[in-house]
């Protein structure tokens, strides 16, 4: 897939991209520069999308305290 930079340096994600990754208008991308030199990005997750299934998490585990606190203090750093 290929995408054009523009003069103000926007780019525009291709459909095909947008749709297979769910994402939408005002959806936030973040964006790091690997050591390879390749550009990767993941979508930012805030509000209560971000806290989609931390009450039940996929594995079945009960999270300790620790854990909680850990996670929470990782999404105050983002």
């Amino acid at each position: 897939m290929v995408a054009t930079l523009t003069s103000k340096g926007q780019i525009t994600l291709p459909v095909g991209l947008r749709r297979k990754m769910g994402l939408k208008a005002g959806d936030k991308l973040d964006f790091k520069l690997t050591e390879r030199g390749e550009v990767v990005f993941e979508v930012v997750k805030s509000g209560l999308e971000g806290l989609a299934g931390i009450a039940k998490p996929k594995d079945g585990r009960r999270r300790t305290l620790a854990e909680m606190e850990a996670a929470i203090a990782k999404g105050r750093s983002r």
